[in-house]
Order: C-alpha cells, then structure tokens, then sequence
C-alpha cells in the first residue's frame, strides 16, 4: 500500500509540473512577434490631409490629441521604430512637424508618432493592409459676421432750433522718415557635408520631394534627360549620405529616386515614369531642397 501511495504523489507532481510548463510557455504576447514602422509618408487627396504610417498591420493603436502644443499622438504598442530620427517637417496649412521614437524596448516596445498640428482640426484613423491611415479633416472656415449698421435718425419737423458746434481743425501729423530697407542677410547656416533623409509629399496636383541634410544644399547643379527620361540633381560638396542605393516611392509620376555618392558630390537621379518627362521645380530652404513635380506634358524648357 505505501509503495502504491508513492507512486501516487510522483504521478501526482509530475503532472503538476507539467502543467506549469505548459502554462509557462504558452503565454500569447512572448509568441507575438513585434511589428515594425519602417515609413512615414503624408498624401492630400480630395482636399483632406493624410498621414499614412506603413508597417503596422496587426497591431492595436491608442491615438489622443494634445494641447500646448497642439498635436495628434499615436501610440503603437509593440513596434520597433525604423524611422530616421530627423524630424519630417511638412509646414502645409494643417501640419507642421511628424516626429517619431521608441519609447520603450522591454518587455515590448513602444513607438510613438507625434503630428505637430497648426489647427484645431478633428481626425480619423482606418487601417488599410499594411498602412494606417490618419485622416485629418480641415476646419470649416469662419464665417465673418458684419456688424450690424444703426439705422439713420429721424430729425423732427417740430424741432426749431439746432446746436452749432466747431470743431478744430487737425493738424496734418509729423512726416515719419522712412529709412532705406537693409538688405537680406545671408543664412549663416553652413554648407551641407551629409544627406541625412528623403522624404516624400503627394498632393492632388503636386509631387514633392524632401532632401534634407545638415546644413545649406543651396550649391547645387540640376539637368534632365530623356530616354529614359529623369532629373538628375547634383548635391555639390556634400561628402556623404545616410541614404544609398535608392528608394522606391508610391507614384503616381516617379519610379524611384537613386542616390549615389562621388568625390566632390552627391548625385539624385529621378526616374520618371511619363516618357515625355515631367514639369518640376526645386526650391532651396535652410537646411533642405525641396524637389516638386506637377503634370504636364513634358520637361520644361531649358
């Protein structure tokens, strides 16, 4: 009887030990995998701004609006942050800087994107694929009330006398002197040595590109060619790059834009998919080039 009551009690914690494994490593969030933000991009279609964060598929988000400053912040629960730190500055009418970070890395991480907003305007966010959509829909635009005007008094026939008043005559004021404008001073932000992000912005009737470094990109050589047809844009005297190879984008007028790194320079080169080219624009900002495509039915004239 004791030899069966042992073995009993060894069954007995054997299964117990068991059950704990199992329950051990069976625990849903360590079999998770953590998902990733590998791309931020921001698109106006049909008059609402959007800013689309790409990797994200499965996981929940917690998104709550922030006053002093105003911005929009969504939290991503265990995702791994592959963005570039740089900020991605849009300064359109709605928004103003997109930063990300991961807060957190143990027992999950946590990445937090912060949309810098320039109004007070209501949001909405959808899951699409791999995308997460965060619609911002413009404010309505203030309708001016004008003041309401006094209706003209009426003068009684009855009244028979009137008060004569005089009123002094004034003076004609001072002529202020007005100095000569200054010219503008130069930015004393110096030459850019390294290429730190590009980023792309798709509007309705617009293509821009954001080629931000770190410092002035204000020396630079542009041309097109054709067959194929692309824009080949010369960073002079920029020595590096955080970007090599070369990036693809979602069109609709560009394939992809490759980036490669010479002695003196670093050469962009835009491969357009029209075959008659594209009407573009570049405009030099602080620390930036803005490269800008519109539709049209060729490059434009040289």
């Amino acid at each position: 009887m004791s030899r069966w009551t042992y073995f009993l009690k060894q069954s007995w914690i054997s299964l117990l030990v068991g059950l704990l494994w199992v329950i051990s490593n069976s625990n849903p969030a360590a079999a998770v995998a953590p998902e990733v933000l590998s791309e931020i991009t921001v698109t106006h279609e049909k008059g609402q701004w959007h800013v689309v964060l790409t990797g994200p598929q499965s996981v929940a988000y917690r998104a709550i609006k922030v006053l002093n400053p105003l911005r929009l912040v969504v939290d991503l629960p265990n995702t791994l942050n592959e963005m570039h730190p740089q900020p991605f500055i849009v300064d359109d009418e709605v928004i103003g800087t997109i930063t990300t970070a991961e807060l957190i890395r143990e027992p999950e991480p946590l990445t937090r994107v912060e949309i810098g907003l320039k109004q007070n305007v209501s949001y909405e966010i959808t899951r699409q694929k791999k995308e997460i959509w965060v619609s911002l829909n413009m404010a309505e635009p203030v309708t001016e009330v004008k003041p309401l005007q006094a209706e003209p008094t009426v003068k009684s026939k009855d009244m028979k006398y009137y008060i004569k008043q005089e009123f002094a005559t004034p003076k004609p004021p001072p002529k202020e002197t007005i100095l000569p404008s200054k010219p503008l001073e130069k930015s004393s932000l110096p030459s850019a040595t390294k290429v730190l992000s590009i980023r792309q912005l798709k509007m309705d009737e617009e293509l821009r590109y954001y080629i931000v470094a770190n410092g002035s990109l204000a020396d630079y050589v542009s041309f097109h060619l054709t067959n194929p047809p692309r824009l080949v844009v010369d960073l002079m005297g920029v020595e590096s790059t955080e970007i090599e190879g070369s990036l693809s984008f979602k069109g609709p007028w560009v394939r992809k834009v490759r980036v490669g790194r010479y002695t003196t320079k670093v050469r962009l080169v835009f491969d357009l998919i029209p075959e008659q080219g594209l009407p573009y624009d570049i405009i030099a900002g602080k620390d930036r080039l803005v490269v800008s495509f519109r539709p049209g039915v060729s490059f434009p004239a040289r």
